[in-house]
């Protein structure tokens, strides 16, 4: 009995305060009201920081679009993978390190979160086996246990450019990345395009940029070449579109793409990192 009385008690005291207030508000401001405001709608008025997009997104729309005018649709991917997909149909040896859980994010015992985008890849592949002519791309967030630095991060982005047809060659594999670069570093950047070999393509090769953060005297970014790797790729081999269930004539072409390290040649900055510690100082540099 005593807690109801107390409760109708407060509920008295609310109805009047709020009879109350609102008779004082209708009536309008009284002659001892001194233009004080208690809400203090003035200070609203200040302006706030706008935000924007994040520079990696900016540059994903900007290579999306880029790869749309020459015929590629994009594809959406999941950043968890299979060890089949991810190692296994990438013909990638069952003693690489890569497999190791000190190299590889473990979910479980037989998924991992992705390393690269052409894990990904195989599975459009095997999604539309029958077509012979086919140009994609897909692009994420990829991951690996590493120690992070100006180079390697346990977070990066990667676009991956997938184009399949009978007449295919290796030279279109370097038009496609060098057209690429100079779209998004300009006609003058300072491109190189070396052999580098991977399981599942043959022949490889990597797509290599001077180095804007350190002048081409060499830094923790290019290891001290002078030089960064941006891209990588090649001609997929055999075993590996066999995987994706296409016919052994098939001829189809990768290239991967690091965003990060792009965004960095591109603005001169010597560590992937400060696009991924959302700091402001750095960010607010690019809206």
């Amino acid at each position: 009995m005593e807690v109801a009385k107390e409760l109708k008690a407060a509920r008295e005291t609310l109805a009047r305060a709020y009879t109350d207030r609102r008779s004082q508000l209708e009536a309008g401001p009284s002659a001892e009201d001194d233009g004080h405001d208690p809400i203090g709608v003035a200070l609203l008025a200040g302006s706030r920081p706008r935000g924007g997009r994040h520079p990696i997104q900016e540059l994903i729309s900007e290579a999306v679009q880029h790869f749309a005018t020459l015929g590629f649709s994009l594809h959406e991917s999941s950043q968890l993978e299979d060890i089949e997909h991810s190692f296994d149909l990438l013909a990638v040896p069952p003693d690489h390190p890569t497999r190791s859980p000190a190299h590889t994010f473990y979910a479980e015992d037989d998924i991992v979160l992705r390393s690269h985008t052409t894990s990904s890849v195989l599975r459009v592949l095997a999604r539309e086996s029958t077509n012979r002519s086919q140009r994609f791309v897909v692009v994420g967030a990829c991951h690996r246990n590493t120690v992070p630095n100006a180079r390697f991060t346990t977070q990066f982005h990667q676009m991956e450019v997938v184009a399949s047809d009978p007449w295919l060659r290796m030279s279109d594999v370097k038009g496609l990345a060098v057209t690429f670069a100079a779209a998004v570093l300009g006609h003058d950047a300072d491109v190189r395009v070396r052999y580098k070999a991977f399981p599942y393509v043959l022949p490889g090769l990597a797509v290599d940029v001077s180095c804007s953060a350190c002048d081409v005297q060499g830094c923790g970014l290019c290891r001290g070449t002078g030089y960064l790797e941006i891209m990588s790729g090649g001609m997929l081999t055999s075993g590996t579109l066999a995987a994706a269930g296409r016919p052994p004539e098939t001829r189809a072409m990768a290239l991967a793409i690091s965003l990060e390290r792009i965004l960095c040649a591109r603005h001169a900055l010597d560590d992937i990192r400060h696009f991924l510690q959302n700091d402001l100082r750095v960010l607010s540099q690019f809206y």
